[in-house]
């Protein structure tokens, strides 16, 4: 049945294709749509904190740019990461997300740093990302860097696996008004809207979003009642005259869910609920950053940002967090290219705890101050040589140095060989240091209840991993490019659960056994992989992209281990993933964007390979006013992604699912 249907979409696409030729060269090209001359152009952040071309970096990068949303027709942030070749994303209900660049998947990917505007949203009482609190208005977005890879040389410890930097359009590109609507069976319904100007030399920018998110399925197809609903406002400020650049951002999320985490009603009696009540968050934040550029080419940058977030749970944690950087960028002579900087960084945490989850200190304070620098230096008219290193001591673990080296030869142009080796930091989660996590309890022999459970190790050490990387990157004129990256990594101090003897204990009452695990270092693994991503344009009205990447994982368990479960670790990552893209422009109003992703089995959550289909048929009645009708998840009636979480959240059956959205723009 797949196979047919693919084969219908290849002929349709084909149709189409056949169609825009004849088009091309009577209709307007899609102005929405970036050549891939433009798409190498593109300048990025991410990788060294500097303004570069995207086809200049020696890294694995991969950018999704606000056509690619648009036509893409996904609505929320994890899911446009399918569209970045070795970025695993598993859907585990309607509100949580496993996403992780090269394995180590699970609920919280904790070796994957997101930014928004290079402000982080790592949480870490939980080492990841709550993605249900990224439900941001997309249209708002000018694009997402994503580099694979190790990037604490650069945005320091967490980024051991990658750095995913969400990077928002500046208000001086949103004036006027825009509205958005829309509804369907999955993503429910959806307002989102608009409005900029300037006043004096300052640009503005309002924006809100409310969306209401529908339920998946268990198994059966009955519904899971894991519906969602969330609310994001937000404003900008843009102010830029002569040597002076001025940002101001800020906005909220309030959020209504039901996660499905499993709860244990405590020792008596011996019953874990299938999913816990509906709970509420809230985030607020703030940033600024003050840029000043000299004369001589030099630039200073000075950002500041706080955040706040709660979730009214069970837990009922509480974080406020507060960060300053500063970093000066300058020329020395001819051939060097220097960056340094410095920052810290205030963390406040409160977790009043409960049965599942608890840590003691329940109050914690945090700081993390860094340095950092980095030299590109010019080995002749084809030859880069950066080095660079951050320094980091974190008041929980102590110091850490995190260098790169990287090296980019272009013996042509368009031509582009580099190579890269670097050592990064994943610092461990609060739960890892102090946590108490209390995962089931049943009756035991003569009526005594037995709890199983985890304690947390105030020696737990920080994670590293030590990266070997190699790249090539083409372009093929201004049709076509192609990029293929090579890698190997080798990780040391990986999380394992060591038993300790059981103990009675007093409280909470009654008295009861507990069996726990204690977290320790004791695994180590080595990971390789390919990934491949390539673009072709044959004429002005297709476009055409593909990604393929490949993982895989051995581990290596120390001998002083008792973890037993350690020994089949793979990495919760399939062993193969691609994807397939079309994009055409069928009448000069009219587009029709097609989208194919497989993934490989995940053999210990047991969840077989699935492949997805998505379509979008988009249409501009006036310049102002277009409609599009999205279809997802076509091949099958529901399918599963992900495994339940460790036991922290239940996983469910993703659906077919369609949508209508409608957008105005005046």
């Amino acid at each position: 049945m797949q196979r047919t249907i693919l084969r219908l979409l290849g002929s349709l696409l084909l149709a189409s294709g056949t169609q825009a030729m004849l088009l091309a060269q009577t209709s307007p090209a899609d102005l929405g749509r970036a050549t891939l001359e433009e798409l190498m152009h593109i300048e990025i952040t991410s990788v060294s904190h500097k303004r570069q071309r995207l086809a200049d970096t020696a890294a694995a990068v991969f950018v999704i740019t606000q056509d690619d949303i648009r036509r893409s027709g996904m609505t929320t942030v994890p899911e446009l990461l399918r569209l970045a070749p070795g970025v695993q994303v598993a859907q585990i209900n309607s509100n949580k997300w496993a996403v992780a660049v090269r394995g180590f998947n699970q609920l919280f990917g904790d070796k994957l740093l997101v930014l928004i505007d290079g402000r982080t949203v790592y949480d870490r009482l939980n080492s990841g990302v709550f993605w249900e609190s990224l439900d941001m208005p997309l249209d708002d977005i000018d694009r997402i860097e994503v580099i694979r890879g190790p990037g604490g040389a650069t945005w320091g410890a967490n980024a051991a696996n990658g750095v995913i930097n969400i990077v928002t359009k500046s208000a001086a590109d949103t004036a006027g008004a825009a509205v958005t609507v829309g509804a369907g069976s999955l993503d429910g319904t959806r307002v989102a809207a608009r409005y900029g100007g300037t006043l004096g030399t300052v640009a503005y920018r309002l924006s809100s979003q409310w969306t209401g998110h529908d339920q998946t399925q268990i198994a059966g197809g009955s519904p899971a009642h894991d519906s969602w609903q969330s609310q994001n406002h937000g404003f900008r400020l843009d102010w830029d005259r002569l040597s002076d650049a001025v940002v101001v951002q800020g906005g909220m999320t309030l959020g209504s869910l039901h996660g499905l985490f499993h709860e244990p009603s405590g020792p008596v009696p011996a019953v874990k609920p299938l999913w816990s009540d509906r709970e509420t968050t809230e985030e607020y934040n703030v940033l600024g950053r003050w840029i000043r550029r000299r004369d001589n080419g030099s630039t200073l940058q000075v950002q500041s940002f706080f955040a706040a977030h709660h979730n009214n749970d069970s837990v009922n944690p509480r974080q406020m967090m507060a960060d300053v950087d500063a970093q000066y960028q300058v020329a020395l002579g001819a051939r060097h290219d220097v960056v340094v900087g410095a920052g810290y960084r205030f963390l406040n945490e409160h977790v009043d705890g409960g049965i599942a989850f608890s840590i003691m200190p329940n109050i914690v304070h945090e700081t993390v101050v860094n340095m950092f620098a980095q030299d590109e230096i010019a080995l002749g008219r084809r030859v880069q040589l950066t080095l660079g290193g951050k320094l980091e001591r974190d008041s929980y673990v102590g110091w850490g140095l995190q260098p790169t080296a990287r090296l980019m030869w272009s013996p042509v142009p368009q031509h582009h060989v580099w190579a890269a080796a670097s050592r990064a930091l994943h610092s461990p989660s609060l739960g890892d240091i102090s946590g108490r996590y209390n995962f089931t309890s049943f009756v035991g022999q003569g009526g005594l209840p037995v709890v199983i459970g985890a304690l947390g190790n105030p020696g737990f050490q920080s994670e590293t991993v030590l990266d070997a990387e190699v790249g090539y990157r083409t372009e093929i004129g201004s049709v076509a490019s192609v990029d293929v990256t090579l890698f190997r990594a080798s990780y040391h101090n990986l999380k394992t659960s060591e038993p300790l003897a059981p103990r009675i204990e007093l409280t909470p009452a009654p008295m009861h056994v507990f069996i726990p695990g204690q977290f320790g270092n004791l695994l180590a693994a080595t990971t390789s992989g390919v990934e491949i991503a390539a673009h072709w344009t044959p004429v002005r009205a297709v476009r055409l992209d593909g990604g393929y990447s490949t993982f895989r994982l051995t581990p290596h368990l120390s001998t002083a281990s008792r973890d037993t479960a350690a020994e089949s670790f793979d990495g919760s990552a399939p062993g193969a993933t691609w994807y397939a893209r079309s994009a055409t422009t069928i009448a000069p109003r009219v587009r029709l964007d097609g989208t194919v992703f497989h993934s490989g089995a995940l053999a210990k959550h047991a969840i077989p390979a699935y492949t997805r289909l998505d379509l979008q048929l988009e249409m501009s009645f006036t310049r102002h006013m277009s409609v599009a009708i999205v279809g997802q998840n076509l091949l099958d009636p529901a399918h599963a992604e992900f495994g339940s979480a460790g036991g922290i959240v239940n996983a469910t059956l993703i659906p077919r699912s369609a949508r209508v959205q409608v957008g105005y723009r005046f």
